[in-house]
């Protein structure tokens, strides 16, 4: 087996990304569509209509790249259909109005107000007919849309910093493919954001052991922020696997070194936590995905299926760390 193919064997859950009432400039949903690239689809939606008797459901603005045109969504999670937003209400007549009450009751949507007036550059993420979670485009711009990944490189954003919005942590388990300069000039950000967030679990974790691949393993020296991203970790008390073809070995550094130049060393990203007693299932809503991280472990497991195209996904589901942290063990 290669971890490709474990990568192969697990199920993908079909999400989408439905941005309602945008008043943000189309600028910014654009960066939204490229950043998330083939992993969701986007489409950005205002309410309008009757209110879910079949007729005008949803106005769909297509005047920009990478938005959906086809009209309303079905149930099968491409996009959301105003009744599944809307409910009918005594006083609205044949106006839709936002069911608030069910925004306001899910702890993963960013809105407590009474005003449905209030929800605007609302991102809500859809699996089937329901909503999984929501973020604004702000959140979103400060997690992934505003940053370039020149932050990272350079260390100007710390561990301290990172932080996932719900809509990126509600992807979990979906299945993804990003693609690299120069096809994108964004999408491989969400792949740094997710292994940051990783590291951060296992740093702040201060046990445990993190395993990382660089492909090429004079990265580690080569990027300032990285560097210290992995002191800190090492400085944390956290058993550090380094993994890549041996260039040019990282120096002064307590971790194990792991030099290969198979496929999987060759090909694959991949950054997996497990917390010192293995990987546990913790409840989603138990607490922060900080907390789900360090507590149950997460893994982001990737494989570059063509130059700069690369596809897999992230978790924290206990099957798949272990799976995943068990693999790297013993082959690599």
């Amino acid at each position: 087996m290669t971890l490709e193919q474990l990568l192969d064997r697990y199920d993908d859950v079909e999400r989408s990304i439905v941005v309602v009432n945008r008043t943000d400039p189309d600028p910014v949903l654009n960066m939204l569509t490229d950043t998330f690239g083939d992993a969701v689809q986007v489409a950005d939606r205002s309410l309008a209509g009757d209110g879910g008797t079949g007729s005008d459901r949803t106005e769909t603005r297509s005047d920009h790249p990478g938005a959906r045109s086809d009209g309303p969504a079905d149930a099968s999670g491409a996009g959301l259909s105003a009744e599944r937003l809307t409910m009918r209400s005594p006083d609205a007549g044949e106006r839709p109005v936002i069911d608030v009450d069910a925004l306001r009751r899910n702890d993963a949507v960013p809105f407590d107000g009474d005003d449905p007036g209030g929800v605007e550059n609302l991102a809500l993420l859809v699996e089937g007919d329901e909503v999984v979670a929501g973020s604004t485009l702000g959140e979103l711009g400060d997690a992934v849309l505003f940053v370039n990944s020149d932050l990272y490189v350079t260390g100007s954003r710390t561990l301290e910093d990172v932080d996932l919005p719900s809509v990126i942590s509600g992807l979990e388990d979906t299945t993804f493919t990003l693609r690299g300069y120069p096809e994108s000039n964004r999408q491989k950000l969400l792949l740094i954001t997710i292994s940051r967030f990783i590291e951060r679990a296992a740093w702040v974790a201060g046990d445990g052991t993190l395993r990382s691949s660089f492909q090429r393993l004079s990265r580690i020296e080569d990027e300032v922020g990285t560097r210290e991203v992995y002191e800190s970790v090492v400085d944390a008390g956290v058993d550090t696997h380094l993994y890549g073809v041996p260039d040019d070995l990282p120096r002064g550094l307590d971790a194990v070194v792991h030099g290969g130049d198979s496929r999987d060393f060759t090909h694959s990203w991949f950054v997996v936590y497990r917390p010192p007693g293995g990987p546990t299932s913790v409840d989603g809503g138990a607490g922060s995905d900080l907390d789900r991280g360090m507590d149950g472990g997460v893994g982001l497991l990737a494989v570059e299926a063509e130059p700069r195209v690369w596809r897999g996904m992230w978790t924290f589901d206990e099957g798949r760390v272990r799976a995943m942290n068990r693999y790297i063990e013993r082959n690599l």
